[in-house]
């Protein structure tokens, strides 16, 4: 530029191209490029490229003069004017590369200089104005944030989650001038296959949304979830924003779809009738409303975060209630027999478990003890469990634990039908002396009777079918010996099915070397073991499904004898 300002024509065409400067558009700035390369090369055909993107061809700017090949707004390559490369200039600004400048006719030196100067005046002049055009998006971003700002603050002092809908369509509305507007919501956050419900509506009857669907007849708009905001505007009979053309009102003449997404996380979608916005003025508008619907979203999915955590604190209560109720089904106190000794621990997984385990003692002396466990696990479990106890208390003691299990049998069949749910159950009945085991099993895991004399294990397997299987089911007795220093084991699959990190389970091995091992102790000392050992071997105190142990250990005789 100093070069050209040394002379009194440098001088001049600085002076006469500084008016592109003042320039506030690039048609403004390329039509006054355009004249001022006329009034330098009076009737030299010359032609203005500019690139559009990065990866676009070059645009046919401006034509001057007559013998162009090319006209304003055609795509073409620089090369397809077939000129000498002295005629064709870059126009650029630093690292920056806008175009080209092609000249039809040899340009001589002293042209040539002042061409350049033009040329420079014009790269910095669109550069400038590309700056600013990015500077003013970036002040109405900024400005928009603020206001989204604001409007967030209004937003979360509302405390339910239908005010902050109906404080966000208003919003929305009123951000873009719409007639009407609807909001739909997910009826899980966070997922979108659970579909949308209609949360909120301004300027449209219900019923008319409700005819709203696409082409293939699929719900709408639930193919807006997920999108970013877009404006669909009307280009005369047809389909609008997917919308099927026969539901499309003759007074819609756009849409704007505005996302409830934060974080990756969908809340809904927020869809606008006839704003009033176009095309050109879209792109500023779709970003402010894009920024609405994620603060949107965001207070959407915080306070269904808070009424699931309100709810489950409800649920918690409520199930550690049922558990102390549970708790107080099991037995209270331990039989206190001379000729045996009774021990027993049952723990839930969770709250509330499916293990029943109970011991009666009747008039005679008898002692009635089962095991059972209903399947799965949770409230289905625990009240299946409740009824089984109800039952079993008013058989066992009258009856044979043979003819209890049949009983019980019918009853678990009648009350589970269909549902696929079962009971597995050990009954045993311990004679006043404390010498002879009546066992009946159920598809219970296997129990198992130490043998004091021998240091051996024998294996009680079952005698028939889980209950509720089938209706009328017959089970088999077995009738066992009971002498000093023998222990009778039952237990739930909670103690051989427990895992470590492996996914190795404790396993019925396991469990019969403790016994063997910790026969000559209390049985309480033995159910403390084998607790402490599931626990050990597994990692942690906790337990994955419900445990239950009963102990039965035959003592040195007491002044009873059998009968």
């Amino acid at each position: 530029m100093t070069v050209y300002e040394s002379t009194p024509v440098g001088r001049g065409v600085a002076v006469g191209l500084a008016g592109l400067h003042a320039c506030r558009s690039r048609e403004e700035v390329s039509d006054a490029m355009a004249k001022k390369l006329a009034e330098l090369m009076p009737g030299v055909a010359m032609a203005v490229l500019l690139a559009q993107d990065e990866s676009s061809s070059l645009r046919v700017e401006r034509v001057v003069g007559v013998g162009c090949p090319w006209r304003v707004g055609e795509d073409v390559a620089s090369g397809s004017w077939p000129v000498p490369a002295s005629q064709r200039l870059a126009i650029s600004y630093r690292e920056y590369r806008l175009g080209f400048l092609v000249v039809g006719d040899e340009i001589d030196a002293s042209a040539r200089n002042v061409i350049d100067a033009a040329l420079a005046h014009y790269g910095v002049a669109l550069v400038n104005l590309t700056f600013n055009a990015e500077a003013l998006r970036a002040t109405d971003n900024y400005c928009a944030s603020l206001q989204a700002l604001e409007e967030g603050i209004v937003l979360f002092q509302e405390e339910s989650a239908e005010a902050v809908q109906a404080r966000l369509l208003s919003l929305a509305s009123s951000m873009l001038h719409a007639t009407a507007a609807a909001l739909y919501v997910l009826r899980e956050i966070g997922d979108p296959a659970s579909g949308l419900a209609l949360a909120a509506t301004l300027g449209m009857p219900e019923s008319l949304l409700a005819t709203f669907a696409c082409d293939d007849g699929s719900p709408w708009p639930d193919n807006l979830v997920g999108q970013p905001a877009q404006l669909f505007e009307s280009q005369g009979p047809g389909s609008l924003a997917g919308l099927d053309e026969s539901v499309v009102p003759d007074i819609l003449d756009n849409v704007v779809a505005m996302p409830l997404r934060y974080h990756g996380v969908d809340a809904g979608v927020c869809v606008l009738f006839n704003a009033s916005i176009d095309a050109e003025s879209g792109r500023d508008y779709l970003g402010r409303v894009q920024s609405l619907g994620q603060l949107g979203a965001a207070l959407l999915h915080r306070l269904q975060l808070e009424a699931v955590a309100i709810q489950n604190r409800a649920i918690e209560r409520e199930l550690q209630i049922a558990e102390i109720i549970q708790r107080r089904l099991l037995p209270a106190a331990v039989p206190t027999k001379e000729c045996c000794d009774f021990a027993w621990l049952s723990i839930p997984a969770r709250f509330i478990g499916g293990d029943y385990l109970d011991i009666l003692e009747s008039e005679d002396g008898e002692v009635n003890a089962v095991v059972a466990d209903v399947s799965g696990h949770g409230i289905n479990s625990a009240l299946l469990m409740s009824s089984f106890r109800g039952a079993y208390r008013g058989e066992a003691t009258r009856a044979t634990p043979t003819a209890t299990i049949e009983s019980l049998n019918d009853v678990v069949a009648h009350e589970v039908g269909s549902t696929g749910m079962f009971v597995t159950a050990i009954a045993v009945r311990v004679s006043p002396c404390g010498y002879k085991l009546t066992i009946c099993s159920a598809g219970h895991n296997p129990g198992f009777l130490f043998r004091a004399a021998t240091g051996t294990i024998e294996t009680i397997d079952s005698g028939g079918p889980p209950l509720g299987f089938l209706a009328g089911a017959r089970f088999e007795e077995r009738v066992l010996e009971f002498t000093v220093g023998d222990v009778l084991l039952l237990y739930t699959d909670g103690v051989t099915e427990a895992a470590n990190g492996d996914d190795e389970m404790f396993g019925e091995e396991r469990l019969t070397d403790l016994l063997s091992a910790h026969a000559g102790g209390t049985a309480a000392e033995l159910v403390e073991t084998i607790r402490a050992e599931v626990s050990t071997f597994q990692g942690r105190e906790h337990f994955e499904d419900d445990l239950s142990i009963l102990v039965v250990k035959a003592r040195q005789r007491g002044a009873n004898t059998c009968a």
